[in-house]
């Protein structure tokens, strides 16, 4: 006998148990109809049915909550007439809500089947790969505010001004700032609606260009969550696939993801919980590069050789590290030294403590090549955005009259 947990709308949950009960010699039986989402997880957490029958339009639903029910049992979607085309949320079973009992119990049949058979067959669909993958690179730094904002959003915008296609995630589920940070105006949680469009089985080119306005000529913004409180909306496997649609999309992204790495919510919880620091891992784990931003002060590096033995449990090689706000009296090369001396490193920049050009650019909501093209500061940004290590592409030649052009800023 099949245990059936159902979830489904008014008429055809009633007509559903109708029919299966009309004839008690079918091998399959309603064991519990629950009346939202929050009901059929509890009941498949507590290891009650063998198949889930749901309404893929449930409110609620996604690829998240999907996954935590094919943990315990197989699961069948019911589409309503009326429901969105994209429905399917990456299961390979999905039928018309009218389908009759003995359609239904053949897709329940050969579900439960495979899952019993193989568990892979109900793993959902892989996104596709892209011919020219996009680079995905995360700004990362210890707490203490080392600048990994300012830094991320002004590395991003010269890559664009040196040619590339590049868009800028503001991915800090504590602090997000990028669109104030860049004079946006009428701030959107461009973040959230990529995480739902992407558990709805929405996140197409079209959606995604949507959430990217441009900021500047070739360098588009993905806001981030607006408020902090909306962490629990950005979900670790939402973010992996907002960042597969990214590199699908092509060109340069560049990632400002929060300070904190620790995965500690499973301790508080029973059953799986949302994560704060999953944006955070999810770009360090999907990033090609890392760039670590420490601070040129002790506090500051001490926090980045605790947390390094974190990077490496996430996977991160030789991290690029840029040491910021360096001046007297401690001189960079010392500094440069110490870091080296200590952690595996890619490369190593040095930036110099800049306050005036740096506040001026935050009060006017500008980049440093608007409000401070030819500071030192913005120089040695536009050193490192040249790197073909870390930012993967050779010698960039920005386009006359914009302002990365080199005749701009004296060598």
């Amino acid at each position: 006998m099949i245990d059936i947990v159902l979830c489904a709308s008014g008429a055809d949950e009633v007509r559903i148990v109708h029919d299966l009960a009309q004839d008690r010699s079918r091998t399959a039986r309603v064991v519990r109809r629950c009346a939202d989402l929050a009901e059929t997880l509890a009941v498949t957490a507590a290891g009650i049915g063998d198949v889930v029958l749901i309404d893929v339009s449930v409110r609620g639903l996604g690829r998240e909550p999907l996954a935590q029910m094919m943990r315990e049992a197989a699961v069948v979607g019911l589409r309503t007439e009326d429901g969105p085309e994209q429905t399917s949320l990456g299961l390979r079973r999905v039928l018309p809500a009218g389908s009759s009992i003995e359609e239904i119990l053949g897709a329940i049949s050969t579900a439960v089947a495979s899952d019993d058979e193989d568990a892979a067959a109900w793993v959902q669909e892989p996104a596709a790969v892209a011919e020219d993958p996009g680079r995905l690179v995360a700004v990362w730094g210890p707490g203490g505010a080392p600048g990994r904002s300012t830094i991320a959003m002004n590395l991003a915008a010269e890559a664009a001004l040196a040619g590339q296609e590049t868009v800028l995630v503001d991915a800090d589920t504590y602090g997000p700032s990028q669109s104030q940070m860049l004079g946006v105006l009428d701030e959107t949680p461009g973040l959230v609606a990529a995480c739902r469009a992407h558990d709805r089985d929405t996140l197409d080119e079209d959606t995604l260009e949507s959430l990217l306005p441009l900021a500047q000529p070739r360098l588009r913004l993905l806001s981030g969550i607006g408020v902090p409180a909306r962490w629990a909306e950005v979900r670790r496997t939402s973010m992996d696939g907002v960042w597969q649609a990214l590199s699908r999309r092509g060109g340069l992204t560049v990632a400002d993801v929060g300070p904190v790495l620790e995965e500690d919510e499973e301790l508080s919880y029973d059953t799986a919980a949302p994560q704060r620091n999953a944006a955070a891992i999810s770009a360090l784990e999907n990033a090609d590069a890392v760039l670590a931003v420490v601070g040129a002060d002790p506090v500051s590096i001490t926090r980045l050789l605790r947390d390094h033995s974190r990077l490496e449990e996430l996977g991160v090689g030789p991290l690029h590290v840029v040491i910021n706000r360096v001046g007297a009296p401690v001189p960079g090369d010392k500094v440069r030294d110490l870091i080296a001396s200590r952690i595996p490193v890619s490369s190593l920049h040095v930036l110099p403590d800049d306050p005036v050009a740096c506040r001026t650019a935050t009060w006017d909501g500008a980049l440093l090549a608007e409000s401070a093209p030819r500071s030192v500061l913005r120089k040695g940004l536009r050193e490192i955005a040249r790197s073909p290590m870390l930012f993967g592409q050779s010698e960039p030649a920005p386009a006359p009259g914009e302002a990365g052009h080199p005749a701009e800023v004296p060598g």
